[in-house]
Formats: C-alpha cells, structure tokens, sequence
C-alpha cells in the first residue's frame, strides 16, 4: 500500500520558524487570526494545496492554547501525536493519537489547546463541499449545512476518513490535473458527510449514489461504505464487486484510478486502523487479540504492516494503553 511516510505524512516541512513569524505564517495559511498563546516553540509546516481541497502537516513543540475567529473552509484534524482539546458550538472535543475531529463548522469560531501536537489537517473549501451535497440532496442549499457532532459517528467512519485521506494525500501529485483535483475533491466530499453526523445525510436517507452502477468515482464510494460496515468481515474482491454491482476488473480499476490502491489494500488499512484503535483504548488484552478481531492471523505480516503505517510496533500501541 503506497505512503510517502507515516500515515501519508510529508517528511519535509516548507516552513520551520518560531514566535511572530509562525503565527503569521499559520493566520496566513489559514485564513484568520487563530490568536495562539503560550511559549509556541518551534512550528513546522507543510501543505499540499490542490484548489478546492489541501493536506497539511503540522507539528509544534510546546503546550500552546488558541482562541481563533472562523475560517473559510472546513477544517478535519487527524492526530499522529500529542494531545488537541477543540471547543465550538457549545461542544468540547479532545482529540489523541489515533483520533479525528471536525475543527469547525461554517463561520463558527472555535478555541481550546494543544500540547505537542503533530497533526494532519486536511482543508474542504465550500467549492468542493457544495458539489457533495448536491449530488446528495439536489434541493438543499449546501450552505445550510449542519453538524450535530464533530467527531466520527463510529470507529469505522474514523478509519474510513483516514484511509481515504492517506491515499489522497499519497497518490495526487504537487502538479495534479485538475481532472484529477477535481476528482479528489468530490471524493472527499462525500467521506466528510459520511463520517460526521449532518442534517443532508439524513434529508438523504443515505442514498448518495445517482450516478450509473459502472461510474468509477460511484463504485469507489459504494465500496467504501460496505467495507465500513462490516469491517472485520472477510471480504474477497469478488464479493466486494458482487455487492457494488461490478465486475472484479471494473472494481480494481476504480480503486487504482481513484485512491491508488487496490480493494484489499484499502480494507487491511482500514483494519490496520481499527486494530490499533481497539488497543489504545485497551479493549483487547493483547496484540495478538486485536490482529485475529480484524482478520490477521499472521503475526509476523501484520507486525510488518503496522510499523509500515504507523511507525512503530504494536506492542508499544499497546503498552501506552496501560500508561
């Protein structure tokens, strides 16, 4: 499964710096005064812009608190480290390795603080959102749009989100066609209103797909949302295309057209994901229990998989859930 580095991370920062010269460089990044506070230590930044859509990587090393006006897209935060508290809407989210949260809403100021964070923030500008929703609800003006919660309805909906975005992330070249961008984006699009709970999902009793049974992007996204509900579950290709209505063929090539994996890569990153979550919080009382829960039953392979996306061996994921 292809990543340039941890969980599609860059390994290169554009910007290292300190003080006054990071937050500006951050406000302007992000369009608004973020107002952070604190000892800010040193900032490292990386984007990827792609138009209507763009992955940042972003790592400061202090304990720092924010209290930030409202930014003009929507912003979901994925942790590789350290510890995130994010207050908007009267709700308070705190976010830990292995997490996901959606930053804010539209115009909706947001606050809180972070403590060595290294996150990825992956931008969804109202361009690539109103595309989504109009093909999910038609009649609904998109920017009405709300979220009744901030974070993942389920395990499965987080794993989804950072699966798409690790292959998004990877396979988009700095100088992407804007067929390809644009593809990206609608991608994008629907994940985000399948993972956070909103008020068109529901106008759309779930039903997103309008597009003909062999249109690649429409395979992809109902492929997706089966291997989410039933994650743990052995699943070959051939059911997979069986249920999306498809040919094996016609789904391999929209998975390599689209995310630039094959089907089975994606479900064992999915699973990767769910087995690493089930240990930080404890639930599975060895790693050999957590790999046989989502089907790895060779340890010496699932071992090698994990270090590949996360950086580390299971058995630390799992010594941390007991510290």
């Amino acid at each position: 499964m292809p990543h340039r580095s941890r969980r599609g991370a860059p390994e290169v920062f554009e910007f290292v710096g300190e003080g006054d010269e990071a937050v500006r460089w951050l406000d302007a990044v992000y369009g608004t005064s973020l107002r952070m506070t604190g000892p800010l230590g040193v900032v490292r930044h990386h984007r990827e812009d792609h138009g209507t859509i763009a992955f940042d990587h972003m790592k400061i090393d202090a304990d720092f608190s924010f209290d930030s006006d409202a930014m003009p897209a929507l912003l979901v935060v994925d942790v590789f480290g350290g510890v995130t508290e994010y207050t908007r809407d009267g709700m308070t989210d705190r976010i830990v390795d292995g997490d996901t949260a959606l930053v804010a809403g539209w115009d909706m100021p947001f606050a809180g603080r972070a403590d060595h964070q290294d996150i990825r923030a992956t931008t969804v500008t109202g361009a690539a959102l109103m595309t989504a929703v109009e093909e999910v609800a038609p009649d609904y003006p998109w920017e009405h749009i709300t979220f009744t919660s901030y974070v993942p309805h389920s395990p499965a909906a987080g794993a989804r989100w950072r699966a798409i975005v690790d292959q998004l992330s990877s396979m988009l070249p700095p100088d992407a066609s804007p067929a390809q961008s644009d593809a990206a984006a609608r991608l994008l699009g629907h994940t985000l209103l399948q993972t956070f709970p909103n008020n068109v999902v529901v106008r759309a009793d779930h039903e997103v797909d309008r597009d003909p049974a062999d249109d690649a992007p429409s395979t992809v996204r109902r492929a997706v949302r089966i291997i989410e509900q039933q994650p743990a579950e052995e699943l070959s290709p051939a059911d997979l295309a069986r249920e999306c209505g498809v040919t094996p063929r016609t789904l391999q090539y929209a998975f390599r057209q689209h995310l630039g994996c094959t089907p089975q890569d994606y479900l064992r990153r999915i699973r990767l994901d769910l087995a690493r979550r089930s240990m930080r919080e404890g639930t599975v009382a060895s790693v050999s229990d957590a790999a046989a829960s989502y089907g790895f039953f060779n340890p010496g392979r699932f071992a090698a998989d994990y270090r590949q996306v996360f950086h580390e061996n299971p058995g630390q994921t799992l010594h941390r859930s007991d510290i």
